[in-house]
């Protein structure tokens, strides 16, 4: 079926796998390395205390077991009153009037991480692309009771990240960067100075419409 659901474990993510996989890293971002471990500020168990987050890992089923991929979910949602009412109106199309809000329900992708000597693709399975189908499958999954109609992601403003989730099935919410920056964070470009190079947000915010997996 795929390396994953083959050759691995799936399980919360907890101290004792941790200590089990040891050593592991993430050498292509060290912030997301950092999240995945217990000995750092900050990481997966920090956020899953205060109830803002879950993770979850692949790590293989061998005596010596090794950590495979790592990804952190939360509730969060979607919102539409910061577009355009064109662009709003296009976005509402596919859902009924008597249901069509300002935000919906969403799952938030907070970290993702495939680990060093398990890169996209590893014994021609391609690792990020099974990992991302079974975060769908988990999120659609009628036992869990967190209805979201979206997952999302503020995926890093990288060609090889954005392709990545396009890849997947993602899509921007907003056309381009300038139009991203002014829905959220306020940018106007009619305050910057003459010929100033239009800002590039270091992350775009990216959805996925989980309903065409329902419909599939």
């Amino acid at each position: 079926m795929g390396f994953l659901l083959d050759n691995c474990h799936f399980d919360r993510l907890t101290s004792e796998i941790i200590n089990q996989c040891q050593p592991y890293t993430c050498s292509k971002d060290s912030g997301i390395d950092s999240f995945f471990h217990v000995d750092n500020e900050d990481n997966f168990q920090d956020y899953h205390e205060e109830m803002m987050s879950n993770s979850h890992c692949f790590y293989t089923e061998e005596e010596n077991p090794r950590m495979v991929c790592a990804f952190s979910l939360a509730s969060s949602s979607l919102r539409t009153d910061t577009l355009s009412n064109n662009k709003r109106n296009r976005f509402n199309r596919p859902i009924p009037n008597s249901k069509r809000r300002s935000q919906y329900p969403a799952i938030l992708i907070g970290q993702l991480c495939i680990f060093d000597g398990f890169g996209q693709k590893t014994f021609g399975h391609n690792i990020g692309d099974e990992m991302m189908d079974l975060i769908k499958t988990m999120v659609i999954d009628p036992e869990n009771d967190n209805a979201a109609r979206y997952i999302v992601v503020d995926a890093i403003n990288k060609p090889e990240v954005i392709d990545y989730y396009r890849r997947n099935g993602f899509e921007f919410l907003f056309t381009s960067d300038e139009e991203e920056l002014a829905g959220l964070h306020g940018y106007n470009p009619e305050e910057s100075i003459e010929n100033e190079e239009i800002p590039k947000c270091k992350t775009r915010l990216m959805f996925f419409d989980l309903i065409v997996l329902r419909q599939s």
